[in-house]
């Protein structure tokens, strides 16, 4: 197919490799959406450094993927040599992409070739899911599947909001299917939801920006593979339904930019369609990386969505990301000062879902939510101070913490502004005695003396938390007294202690 412009670069003595599909990902580690056979197209951005495409190949080669095709970055006019040893080392085929072809094109014509060969009807049904496309879109491809595979389904978004389908599913369930989803290190998998019920569950698109996941109401492993290649394009199809969060548009971006050097005004609010006047919020989010910091963001701006009719629907709300840095400004619902509890609820849930969900390996993401205004000039203000929480949310690997400017006057003010190697210092000469012990006699002092601090202190309030006898708990304070030399009797000695486990 020499018009698909694809260059042999390396893995001549591999042409007889049977192509099953194309996917198109820009992912440091595809493999949850790999399922072997496949031809990976990739425009590099996951290369950051030579050592990220031995990297990036030997996790195709885990997948089995056939053969890897390389192209359209803006920075590189050939296939980068890293990348051509890369391949070689790891015996996969790799072609250099004409920069005048679209992926699109080459998945598409792939994609008639592999249809036409494997299912006489197959063809045919796929030009009219691209007919589709023109027309109603997410809606009517859904119904299709209702319609032609026979299955109820349900799409989902990365922290389990219901978007569009006829599959009824509870909150629970919901949960339930996106954690495994986020889980896995492939899709797609089957989820069994009871004793008589079960799902399985497909990647939309190929990055954690759109990180949705179609629900289909039967068990995948047992179809024939003419059904479940319909699914997988049908995923495809909805994946350029559904609007991709990394791609802002330009009003976003410029009000975003706009806000950073501080010259917001109303004109630009609106033409981001934004209200000029009423209680408008500032997001900051900081950390890496940048897909799980603009995930968390997009989810998190959804608070008024989730009461809407339609949830596909854009909330009052403009974000993008600029100079290393995830912002947002939320109008609407979300920004009125009655909303405040539940909109930091809901943000919180979103972070504690999308934590160690990407794939590329933990992240490290702190957000920060400022005050609501009531004015384009107090804007700025409020970016600053949603910068600040941001800071104070002290990110661990594998975690988003989400901070508000409430904990400007708490402790953590206190303690972002002591150096790191003191912090730990600090922690490790206070709890380090409970961690030895604990590792050493298989016991629970730290987990026991955490639950006893959040419980003011209470013998009786902990042990009916950890279901175990008052005494228990209090043999076990007893030798955190011992181990760490403090009196939990004196607030000094229970301040020092509490400071140590929160920086745990």
């Amino acid at each position: 197919m020499p018009g698909l412009g694809l260059t042999l670069v390396s893995g001549r003595h591999h042409l007889d490799r049977e192509v099953r599909w194309v996917v198109p990902t820009d992912l440091r580690d595809p493999r949850r959406y790999l399922s072997g056979g496949e031809l990976v197209l990739t425009g590099m951005m996951w290369r950051r450094a030579e050592p990220d495409s031995d990297a990036f190949v030997r996790n195709l080669t885990a997948a089995g993927v056939t053969a890897l095709g390389a192209g359209d970055h803006p920075e590189f006019h050939t296939v980068p040599s890293d990348l051509v040893d890369a391949c070689r080392r790891h015996d996969l085929p790799l072609f250099a992409v004409d920069a005048d072809v679209a992926f699109a094109e080459i998945t598409e014509r792939i994609v008639q070739r592999l249809s036409a060969g494997r299912s006489g009807d197959l063809a045919s049904l796929l030009d009219r899911h691209r007919r589709l496309i023109a027309a109603d879109g997410i809606g009517q491809i859904l119904e299709l599947i209702d319609r032609e595979l026979g299955m109820e389904c349900q799409v989902l978004s990365p922290t389990g909001r219901a978007l569009r389908g006829s599959l009824e599913l509870g909150e629970e369930e919901r949960a339930a299917i996106v954690a495994r989803a986020h889980a896995s290190d492939r899709l797609p998998q089957k989820v069994t939801l009871d004793r008589h019920r079960c799902c399985s569950v497909f990647g939309i698109g190929s990055t954690i920006h759109t990180g949705r996941f179609l629900v289909v109401g039967d068990d995948h492993t047992r179809w024939p593979p003419e059904r479940r290649l319909v699914a997988e394009q049908l995923s495809a199809l909805l994946m350029l339904e559904l609007d991709d969060p990394s791609q802002r548009p330009a009003p976003h971006v410029e009000l975003v930019t706009a806000l950073r050097e501080g010259r917001v005004d109303a004109h630009l609010l609106r033409s981001a369609g934004l209200p000029a006047d009423g209680p408008a919020v500032v997001i900051a989010a900081t950390g890496e990386p940048e897909a799980l910091r603009e995930a968390v963001v997009a989810e998190a701006l959804q608070f008024d969505a989730g009461a809407a009719r339609d949830p596909l629907r854009p909330p009052t709300a403009a974000w993008a990301t600029c100079g290393g840095e995830t912002v947002a400004v939320l109008a609407g619902p979300g920004a009125a000062p009655e909303e405040r509890g539940r909109f930091l609820a809901w943000a919180r849930r979103c972070a504690a879902v999308l934590a160690g969900a990407h794939p590329g390996g933990p992240g490290a993401v702190g957000v920060g939510i400022a005050d609501p205004v009531r004015s384009p000039d107090g804007l700025r203000g409020a970016l600053e101070q949603a910068r600040h929480t941001a800071a104070l949310a002290q990110p661990r690997p594998g975690r988003i913490e989400v901070a508000e400017p409430d904990h400007l006057v708490s402790h953590r003010m206190l303690l972002a502004a002591v150096p790191p190697d003191v912090s730990r210092a600090f922690r490790t000469r206070v709890l380090d005695p409970l961690l030895e012990y604990d590792a050493r006699h298989r016991s629970d002092l730290l987990p026991t003396l955490r639950r006893f601090l959040e419980c003011d202190g209470s013998w009786r309030q902990c042990a009916v938390s950890l279901h175990v006898h008052v005494n228990t708990v209090r043999y076990r304070m007893r030798r955190v007294e011992e181990l760490t030399g403090r009196d939990l009797r004196n607030p000094l000695d229970r301040m020092d202690l509490a400071l140590a486990v929160s920086l745990d």
